[in-house]
């Protein structure tokens, strides 16, 4: 076919598909490590202060309950364990429904566009379950600190 196509067009060059596919790897792309690693860092940064924000927010909002536990003798330990399990819990469902969206998506994407490839393996799913991990852990530990260093007395007064 391509030689029918060069009879026809002896001027143009014509490539077969697989010389395009082998061109589109991050080998021939010069700069595509780098866009992917800045744009995993940033989605880092933007999960780390979403769930800061989140826990702080929680901490704010609960500052009557944890004056509660507080007066009934609940210890720093307890109110930081109590904060970072949630912080936990919550990264926990992020996964799964993380993990879950992306097969759904790719297979979306796999139906309407037969000849894309995307890969998902069980590296990179580690890899993005151990940052939501750190950074949701992260994320919740200023707050959890900050919930320990509360007055009880003050926090049962705060509206």
């Amino acid at each position: 076919m391509i030689d029918d196509i060069h009879a026809l067009l002896p001027n143009n060059e014509i490539r077969p598909l697989q010389d395009y596919i082998s061109l589109m790897t991050s080998a021939n792309i010069p700069g595509l490590d780098a866009f992917i690693d800045s744009m995993i860092a940033l989605a880092v940064c933007i999960g780390f202060l979403v769930i800061f924000l989140s826990m702080y927010t929680t901490v704010i909002e609960r500052t009557r309950d944890i004056g509660v536990l507080k007066s009934l003798g609940a210890s720093k330990g307890y109110i930081v364990k109590a904060l970072l399990s949630e912080a936990s819990l919550i990264c926990g469902v992020g996964i799964i429904a993380g993990v879950a969206l992306s097969y759904s998506t790719r297979s979306i994407l796999v139906s309407a566009f037969p000849t894309l490839a995307i890969h998902i393996t069980v590296d990179w799913v580690a890899r993005a379950a151990a940052i939501a991990v750190i950074g949701g852990l992260l994320g919740a530990a200023y707050p959890a600190w900050l919930a320990t260093r509360k007055d009880p007395v003050e926090a049962l007064f705060y509206d």
